[in-house]
């Protein structure tokens, strides 16, 4: 795949680069131009994400889920309004789908596996489902241990608490010459993230209001001879 760019009469006309990789015979910082250009579109999403949960839209995707059969009753459209919701997703994802693969420079298959929806379900699950906020808390989180959290706790334990020899270790097994290799289980790791926060506080680190207020004071029926005294 060609390398992102604005076109020659962008470039011409407003001076943004015309190609990532070449701009006017020189070479640009083609990492610093692809994470400003992510972290524009990352402000677009959050943008549309929160706009999207404020409107008529949103409240009828929020009635939905709280209780499908009580919003067809108050007469939300069901099948439209999945299908607005399933359309808006692919949206998105094809937006980050498409810039990956100008990162990558080509699509190939075994870019994605079963694991990325695991490492994308534990972001969720710790930020908290339904804020926007909390979810890129929660994303931001699960990257760092995936990136550099998990290996350098690894390190810390091998060189501070365990007494490792690393010519007695073996690479394939998890503990071995008194050295523990944690990046062997790291999507055990996310596993247990996931369990410990459904038990220990299911509606997440940053839960969206609504959810925190059914999780401590519960939804029920208020008796209507309560509702007359």
């Amino acid at each position: 795949m060609d390398p992102p760019g604005f076109g020659h009469w962008l470039n011409a006309h407003v001076g943004l680069p015309a190609s990532y990789l070449r701009e006017q015979g020189t070479y640009v910082n083609f990492v610093t131009l692809m994470f400003w250009t992510a972290l524009a579109l990352l402000l677009l999403t959050i943008f549309c994400s929160i706009r999207l949960r404020d409107s008529r839209l949103g409240r009828a995707w929020i009635a939905i889920r709280e209780d499908e059969t009580a919003a067809a009753a108050m007469g939300i459209p069901l099948m439209r309004t999945k299908t607005w919701a399933y359309a808006s997703g692919a949206f998105f994802g094809g937006i980050a789908g498409a810039w990956f693969a100008t990162i990558k420079t080509g699509v190939f298959p075994d870019d994605f596996f079963f694991n990325i929806s695991i490492l994308v379900l534990s972001m969720v699950i710790l930020g908290g489902m339904g804020n926007v906020w909390g979810v890129i808390a929660g994303a931001a989180f699960i990257e760092y241990l995936n990136l550099e959290g998990i290996t350098n706790f690894n390190g810390w334990m091998n060189d501070h608490v365990l007494v490792c020899d690393p010519n007695k270790q073996n690479p394939s097994s998890v503990i071995s010459g008194g050295c523990l290799n944690a990046p062997l289980v790291t999507f055990g790791i996310y596993g247990a993230i996931i369990v410990l926060v459904m038990l220990l506080r299911p509606q997440g680190l940053f839960p969206e209001r609504r959810r925190k207020l059914e999780f401590e004071t519960g939804v029920h029926d208020t008796p209507i001879q309560d509702e007359t005294a």
